[in-house]
């Protein structure tokens, strides 16, 4: 159970939500009116936590969660010299912050990189790396779209929805990016989100509704990829050599979302947008071990719990849901919070 462990909640302010937010067993607290706070990170110094706005320009701030749970702001918001910010991370190191810009319709996807000070306040960008590259799919990869950044093994990893790739870079003392290698992806993949059980990544492709595993070697900052496997709803065809894990063979048109990693259990669970489901994968074949209902419309993002549950994000549903992956107990509503986009929890 949740006991008295407390999260961070992201939403979209231009879809009713009250903005960065702490929820806990009581509930949720006082609201930081921050503009579509649709990421939220921690890892600051002091315990400091940081949201991005997805908004054109785009925005980085800093915050600290005191003892009344209200978030309070460290210094000024920091422009992320792109638009539409969908993720970021602390770099191990602490010194930065960095955030990927997804752009906007016609591409303009970058990687900035900002300091972050001794009290956790940020400051203007070090360094914005423009990315290129397009895909076959018009409407989402006309250009650049980066999406995640993930540190691993000593690389910055970049996974850029709108070139099929994932992107190393080496980063300097000075905040500045180095390209080392990209690993290019099925044409239309749309890769969006990754993650590590080991150093083997489970990608999952947005565009396709598909996931690929890919053990990573840092020294030439690559993946080697091994076969794409089709998540349940990507076509009725597909479905008949998959497994019978719950999915239907109609209904709207699937989009993964969150990758959590249960590296306890050597699984990942994989949300699956429009299906409104869980997908449990086990990377070593890979294969599609059970699917379970999201309890909520649009499952975003989802983050696991110390007693082997999730609590996933539903944005549409405007609903915090409790999700076993196992499938032995049914999805609970644990909070109400519109348009909300991220859960994070607050270490």
């Amino acid at each position: 159970m949740m006991g008295r462990m407390r999260y961070l909640l992201g939403d979209y302010t231009s879809e009713g939500g009250p903005g960065l937010v702490v929820a806990g067993p009581d509930g949720l607290g006082e609201a930081a009116p921050t503009t579509n706070p649709s990421w939220v990170t921690t890892g600051g110094p002091a315990g400091a936590v940081y949201t991005v706005s997805e908004t054109e320009p785009g925005f980085a701030a800093a915050w600290r969660i005191g003892t009344t749970f209200a978030p309070e702001e460290i210094g000024t918001a920091q422009a992320t010299g792109g638009d539409n910010p969908c993720h970021a991370v602390v770099h191990p190191s602490g010194k930065w912050l960095l955030v990927a810009n997804y752009g906007n319709g016609g591409g303009g996807g970058s990687v900035a990189v900002l300091p972050i000070g001794v009290d956790g306040a940020l400051d203007a960008p070090v360094e914005v790396f423009e990315l290129v590259g397009s895909g076959p799919d018009q409407d989402r990869q006309s250009g650049p779209h980066a999406h995640q950044i993930v540190c691993h093994s000593g690389r910055v990893l970049v996974v850029d929805l709108g070139s099929d790739r994932v992107h190393a870079f080496a980063l300097d003392a000075a905040g500045r990016l180095e390209p080392v290698a990209s690993t290019s992806l099925e044409p239309g993949f749309g890769p969006r989100h990754l993650a590590f059980v080991g150093d083997r990544a489970l990608i999952a492709g947005e565009l396709s509704n598909t996931v690929v595993v890919g053990d990573f070697d840092a020294a030439s900052g690559t993946f080697a990829l091994g076969p794409t496997l089709p998540l349940p709803g990507a076509e009725p065809a597909d479905l008949a050599a998959l497994p019978d894990i719950g999915l239907p063979e109609d209904g709207p048109r699937p989009y993964p979302g969150a990758v959590v990693a249960d590296e306890e259990h050597g699984l990942v669970y994989v949300t699956v947008r429009g299906t409104d489901q869980v997908v449990v994968v086990d990377p070593a074949g890979p294969t599609l071990v059970r699917s379970v209902p999201a309890g909520g419309s649009w499952p975003r993002d989802a983050v696991r719990c110390a007693d082997g549950s999730l609590l996933v994000a539903c944005q549409f549903g405007g609903v915090v849901t409790r999700v076993d992956p196992t499938g032995e107990r049914a999805s609970s509503r644990v909070w109400d919070c519109p348009g909300v986009s991220c859960v994070t929890a607050l270490t």
